[in-house]
């Protein structure tokens, strides 16, 4: 689904020649994958995610993305990549506080137009799938940072992506809570959707079916 060659991206700043972020990345993930990265913080782990996510774009190199170079396409074309084929969680949940989690998750699939109906349907159906039935109506505030995470999961999936990217989902929450929402993406990974997990616990990154690890910009490790 993905491969990356001699991937790069610097950032511009004042008075030097800019910093270098990613120095020259090469991996590939097959459909179905389930790739940890990990690193320290300032390797280029979130640089790499959003990348991934079309979000940014490398200053070099190449990526592929079902065996097309998305490198050279328009800003439209990734958005459009961005909005039917891949899913964000995130470390720090970004649920709108006064909406409750079916609304949370229903949000997304009505601004990609699809009607009232088949999102209050498919909504709940996601609410179902991530262990959260009988909580649909409580809103962020009434629900525990786990419980918040599986909302975010379930939200990552409005748009049926193909390609699911969560930074630090667990970076919020107690260890054993971390396992559970780990365990979760593990069983969506095993349905078939392919996820790429940047964490800095190794523990949790070795559940996982390949892990990578950054220093500086670079794979210093993969196995």
């Amino acid at each position: 689904m993905i491969k990356l060659e001699n991937l790069q991206k610097t950032y511009p700043l004042e008075k030097s020649r800019g910093y270098q972020a990613l120095r020259g990345v090469d991996f590939e993930i097959k459909q179905g994958g389930f790739l940890a990265v990990t690193g320290p913080s300032g390797c280029g782990k979130s640089t790499l995610l959003n990348i991934l996510g079309f979000l940014d774009m490398p200053s070099g190199g190449k990526y592929f993305f079902k065996e097309n170079n998305v490198t050279s396409f328009s800003d439209y074309d990734r958005s459009m990549l961005r909005r039917h084929q891949v899913g964000f969680v995130f470390q720090s949940f970004n649920l709108l506080p006064r909406l409750s989690a079916w609304e949370n998750v229903k949000l997304p699939m009505l601004y990609m137009g699809i009607e009232q109906e088949k999102a209050e349907a498919d909504s709940l159906a996601l609410l179902r799938k991530v262990g959260l039935e009988g909580k649909e109506k409580q809103t962020p505030l009434e629900l525990s940072g786990g419980e918040k995470q599986r909302v975010g999961v379930a939200r990552a999936l409005a748009n049926h992506p193909e390609l699911l990217l969560a930074d630090e989902p667990t970076g919020n929450l107690d260890s054993a809570t971390g396992v559970e929402i780990i365990t979760l993406l593990k069983n969506l990974n095993n349905g078939g959707l392919t996820i790429v997990l940047v964490t800095h616990d190794l523990n949790l990154a070795k559940m996982a079916s390949k892990i990578i690890k950054m220093k500086d910009g670079k794979i210093e490790a993969e196995g």
